[in-house]
């Protein structure tokens, strides 16, 4: 922490980092999940932090990152392949996958597949979910964001990420700042340490699958 202080943010180095095993790391057991990395490289004066969900994501966001960014800048991936979601977020902050007018949910990475799902099967329980994707988590430009949660009304943010520092945090406290009142669920990994574990048993455990996300929209909604 002291070498990306000292010796690159406070001198605008243009230093690259690629964070591997980002969020929930499986059978790595509890010392390899990346769930606190959002929250600590917030923390740094002039750090960028981008997310790819993708294969193609991340070769794009890495090409990026080296050719285009100026000072610090990370790019954090998961360990393991891509899931059912193979686009790009393009050169923006963030993008809409699926347009709802019920709730919003966001989330970032390899997360995004998670949210879709379940926006899948909250279209079966007649709810129309407004999916946001981050591919920039710092700086947080949460434009879109509060477009959608304006005609939604409803915030859920899905994160394998750390509660304390992360961007659902940041998000609701921009939304407080805004002035734009909101329904929010926060779901991510807690406060304490995620265990050892195969990730779709902690990803279910945490409701942080497809049915765990779904099943809490629809409580936040007044439907489960």
């Amino acid at each position: 922490y002291d070498m990306l202080i000292h010796d690159v943010a406070i001198q605008g180095l243009h230093v690259v980092l690629c964070v591997d095993r980002a969020g929930l790391s499986g059978e790595d057991g509890e010392t390899h999940h990346g769930v606190f990395d959002t929250a600590y490289l917030s923390s740094v004066p002039g750090m960028k932090i981008y997310c790819p969900a993708s294969f193609e994501e991340l070769r794009a966001m890495l090409r990026y990152a080296v050719e285009k960014v100026r000072g610090p800048v990370a790019v954090r991936y998961p360990r393991g392949g891509e899931g059912k979601y193979l686009g790009t977020g393009g050169d923006g902050p963030a993008e809409i996958l699926r347009w709802g007018s019920d709730i919003t949910l966001v989330s970032y990475g390899m997360s995004i597949n998670d949210v879709l799902e379940a926006a899948q099967l909250l279209e079966g329980q007649g709810v129309q979910a407004e999916v946001v994707k981050l591919n920039q988590l710092t700086p947080l430009v949460p434009d879109l964001v509060e477009l959608s949660v304006r005609k939604t009304g409803t915030l859920l943010v899905a994160e394998e990420q750390a509660a304390r520092g992360g961007v659902g945090q940041r998000l609701a406290a921009r939304l407080e700042i805004a002035g734009l009142p909101a329904r929010t669920v926060l779901l991510n990994c807690g406060e304490g340490f995620v265990p050892h574990g195969a990730a779709a048993l902690l990803k279910r455990d945490l409701s942080l699958d497809g049915a765990g996300l779904a099943k809490k929209a629809l409580e936040v909604l007044g439907r489960g």
